[in-house]
């Protein structure tokens, strides 16, 4: 298996180090682009949180860490030491302890399940997870939910939105009626938000923009313009960033503006939002001097481990059934679609595509997409984005939005339903592969490849169709 990952995490790595290879948002994107197309890479995903730094690569390319340097522009030399660097199932098996939470500060702490998850689509969608990747990050992700459900670890703090928590408690002697303004509203900015909020502070959150029933306000907790930041924090008793700001979000020439200014700083963001500069006015804390919420028990890390090697075992025997003598080929098989309901959720350029295919088969097809980009005189189009429930009838489900979620969830439901599903933007997803069709005088032949070389698919599919014209 040419699988190989490097890495460095908040184990072995300082902050001020560790920020100048966080990726997240469009430079995440660029990176996986670039990534993409660097000599003998095959496929590649790359981990990226506030704790650890991550790239994992099939093929035959430089060490993951080299590339990770170059794409981030940062001195190879100085982060070298920091590196780790696996193979194999060595490299696979950490990936699944690292979803369940073994390496993480808090033993099984469960965000990294999600992180995990996000890592996987963002590469999904840069069409640079290969079948390998995609598999082991869902085992992965399987593993991490398990050891979320299977075992109760025992701690006071259960995320960094806990230990957030604890120390604003302890500097301020108590959160009841304390003022607190969270600069940032995603993901870990509303999980402090709410955490603070139990607690009994008053807890104001930053906003950039606001969309009635699409931005997300944690309960209680009031609301403060992005640019009013500043003078938002005029007597406030603690101040927590996290953002994804490629910028500082508070500096000590802001806060100096203030004049009853709070008396503590959590950052909770890699890169760091606010100034280091900033500790000369206020108490500071970032994500490493939060600390750990302590190891955890023997019997707790022991029950993490054999569901993080259960999984690791799966997956290789996964890993032994694709790369036998030889793949099998798919085999084809030809369906009288006629008057079936065929379901396509997507409007965009490869719906179009498919539809233009099915059209010639006399299918009923319905179109879930908020906008379609072909003609619907011929079809029921629900012009709204994909719900549960839709594709109840269906003889054949297509999934073809821009959306990994979406196609993921359409390609589950179609699965649970016993319904054949294409996946276009995830091949490991598919339970029957969407051919190159040629049709002829009474004649109809299907071209699919082993999903390695698409274009060969396509040389082959207009050699057919000539032949097919031809044929008398």
């Amino acid at each position: 298996m040419s699988l190989t990952m490097s890495g460095l995490d908040c184990h072995r790595t300082p902050l001020a180090l560790r920020e100048q290879l966080a990726f997240s948002g469009e430079g995440l994107r660029r990176a996986l682009d670039h990534l993409r197309d660097q000599p003998g890479v095959t496929g590649c995903v790359l981990l990226s949180t506030c704790n650890r730094t991550e790239l994992y690569l099939t093929g035959d390319s430089e060490t993951p860490w080299r590339l990770l340097c170059r794409v981030a522009g940062v001195s190879e030399e100085q982060l070298r030491p920091y590196f780790e660097t696996r193979t194999g199932l060595d490299a696979a098996r950490h990936l699944t302890e690292v979803a369940c939470g073994l390496h993480s500060q808090i033993l099984g702490e469960d965000q990294i399940i999600t992180q995990v998850r996000t890592a996987l689509d963002a590469a999904l969608e840069a069409r640079t997870a290969d079948p390998v990747l995609a598999a082991l990050f869902r085992h992965a992700v399987t593993a991490g939910k398990r050891a979320k459900t299977q075992v109760s670890v025992t701690r006071d703090a259960p995320s960094l939105g806990g230990q957030c928590r604890d120390v604003l408690r302890r500097e301020l002697g108590t959160l009841d009626g304390k003022r607190v303004l969270v600069i940032g509203n995603g993901q870990m900015g509303r999980l402090a938000a709410e955490t603070l909020r139990a607690a009994g502070a008053q807890v104001s959150v930053t906003l950039r923009t606001y969309r009635h029933g699409e931005t997300v306000v944690p309960a209680g907790c009031g609301t403060v313009p992005y640019e009013d930041r500043i003078a938002a924090l005029e007597g406030m008793d603690a101040v927590i960033s996290a953002t994804t700001s490629p910028h500082y979000t508070l500096t000590k020439q802001q806060l100096e503006t203030v004049v009853r200014r709070p008396s503590i700083a959590v950052d909770l963001a890699v890169p760091r939002d606010i100034e280091p500069a900033c500790a000369a006015l206020l108490t500071c804390y970032d994500t490493d001097a939060l600390g750990a919420a302590g190891p955890g028990s023997p019997e707790e890390k022991s029950a993490l481990e054999k569901i993080a090697w259960e999984e690791l075992e799966r997956f290789h025997q996964w890993l032994r059934r694709q790369t036998a003598a030889e793949r099998p080929l798919r085999f084809p098989i030809f369906l009288d679609l006629s008057g079936k309901k065929v379901v396509l959720v997507g409007g965009g350029a490869i719906a179009a595509r498919r539809i233009g295919v099915l059209r010639q088969f006399g299918c009923e097809i319905t179109v879930i997409a908020p906008t379609l980009s072909c003609r619907a005189d011929d079809l029921t189009w629900l012009a709204r984005p994909y719900c549960e429930g839709d594709l109840e009838g269906a003889a054949l489900a297509i999934a073809a939005t821009n959306d990994r979620s979406v196609n993921r969830r359409v390609g589950e439901d179609a699965k649970a339903l016993g319904i054949p599903v294409s996946v276009a933007d995830c091949e490991a997803e598919c339970s029957f592969y969407f051919p190159a069709i040629c049709v002829g005088d009474g004649l109809v032949a299907g071209v699919v490849s082993e999903g390695k070389d698409h274009h060969r698919t396509a040389r082959a599919a207009k050699a057919i169709r000539k032949v097919l014209e031809e044929l008398p």
